[in-house]
């Protein structure tokens, strides 16, 4: 029954987008693959224009809080690990003073028991160890960038990670986004990611590393007809990769930028940009 009426429609002669209908049935008689190539011929492939961006992270300096339960687990893992351990050093050395105290408090005098009681003791190495840790004053953990609010310094939100955002400013507005450049040929999509990041970013090479040759994300952004007639592509896709800042940036970006938090990367970024970024970054608390 299909047979016959797809016959009687294709003696018709209809043509459609360029296909007749009479050739469309005998492709159906041979390989699907040959159909699908006879079709897709009249709707030719979107052509993309190519970006790498590059996404900075300092790393947490200081170890964050923990949790309730990570202390319940700390406490816990204390209490196996002394009864389970064996006498350190410092305790054997506690041991051996007192047998030494005893004897010389029975009158016995020898030459070991001697050179032993002129010798630094545990209790006295132990006072001058507690009488260091007095004079030592641990710096603070919330830094005078965090008071102030300045978002264009490292030295902030230090048990956080922190992602570097530069501006742009496009027809008017004023985009955030990551550093990021158009791929040119010949060149990797790293290569290109790690021109994106010498652009914005002055430090010593050797103090930014990049993770590995793959991208980990991928944004995708769909121009409009007018834009796609004068640029001649039908979108850009925005490949990320990932560095890490291994030492102390001042004065990171002669543009205008900012060191952003998980959180506050919502006030700055595009909400559909903001969700191809989340997926390769952890979540913070």
């Amino acid at each position: 029954m299909f047979s016959f009426r797809f016959r009687a429609i294709a003696n018709l002669s209809t043509v459609k987008n360029g296909i007749s209908l009479s050739n469309v049935y005998h492709k159906l008689q041979g390989s699907p693959r040959m159909l699908y190539s006879s079709l897709s011929t009249t709707n030719p492939s979107p052509k993309w224009q190519l970006l790498s961006a590059i996404c900075l992270e300092r790393t947490p300096i200081i170890m964050p809080p923990m949790a309730k339960i990570e202390e319940e687990m700390a406490e816990l893992f204390e209490k196996l690990d002394t009864m389970k351990s064996l006498k350190s050093d410092h305790e054997l050395k506690q041991d051996e003073d007192k047998k030494v105290s005893a004897s010389l408090a029975e009158g016995n005098q020898d030459e070991s028991n001697a050179d032993s009681a002129t010798r630094q003791t545990a209790q006295d190495f132990e006072d001058a160890c507690n009488e260091e840790l007095s004079k030592f004053k641990p710096a603070p953990k919330i830094t005078a960038e965090d008071l102030s609010g300045d978002r264009k310094s490292t030295n902030r939100k230090l048990d956080k990670h922190l992602v570097f955002v530069v501006q742009e400013k496009k027809e008017g507005k004023e985009i955030w986004k990551l550093p990021q450049a158009q791929w040119v040929d010949g060149e990797t999509l790293r290569e290109t990611a790690e021109r994106a990041l010498k652009e914005h970013v002055k430090t010593p090479e050797t103090s930014v590393r990049v993770l590995g040759n793959a991208p980990w994300g991928v944004h995708t952004i769909k121009y409009p007809s007018a834009m796609r007639e004068k640029v001649g592509f039908t979108g850009a896709k925005i490949f990320f990769f990932k560095a890490q800042l291994l030492s102390a940036c001042t004065t990171c970006s002669d543009t205008e930028h900012h060191w952003l938090g998980r959180h506050e990367l919502t006030e700055y970024l595009d909400p559909q940009y903001l969700r191809s970024v989340q997926k390769f970054l952890i979540d913070e608390d």
